[in-house]
């Protein structure tokens, strides 16, 4: 996903700050993590994004000024890169609740942003089976 085509370079870095840090949140980097952030990076055209972990505040405060919109676009984001393992850590989900506080967010919609992203992340799980899938042994005629 990426929702936030519309950050200018300093939303664009402070985003990446915080998804490096729910990466990290719980002490385990995957390859697809660090495929996703650079994936990331490249959309929000910022190459050579390297994390600064004392800038993680200052992300925060950036973000905080984004309109509603901008603000659960975020939210979701960020969910995207805590599942994106395949296991939402405690610390993840923490991490989570304390951003949706920070922002200001409702917890009804980021649980449903919650369950579309989960089901968005289905959607494309089910598109690359079948663009992988052998050709069917049954001829179907028109």
């Amino acid at each position: 996903m990426l929702f936030l085509h519309e950050f200018e370079r300093i939303e664009a870095e402070a985003f990446l700050t915080l998804a490096s840090e729910m990466i990290e949140e719980d002490d385990i980097v995957t390859s697809e993590e660090d495929a996703l952030l650079m994936e990331y990076a490249a959309a929000l055209n910022v190459p050579g994004f390297t994390f600064d972990a004392a800038a993680t505040a200052a992300a925060r405060d950036t973000m905080a000024q984004l309109n509603e919109v901008s603000k659960r676009k975020v939210y979701m984001e960020l969910y995207m890169f805590a599942i994106c393992d395949e296991f939402e850590a405690p610390s993840e989900r923490r991490a989570l609740s304390e951003l949706r506080e920070a922002l200001g967010l409702d917890a009804h919609i980021c649980n449903k942003l919650e369950v579309c992203a989960r089901d968005l992340c289905s959607v494309y799980a089910e598109i690359e089976n079948v663009l992988s899938a052998d050709p069917s042994p049954i001829k179907v005629e028109n």
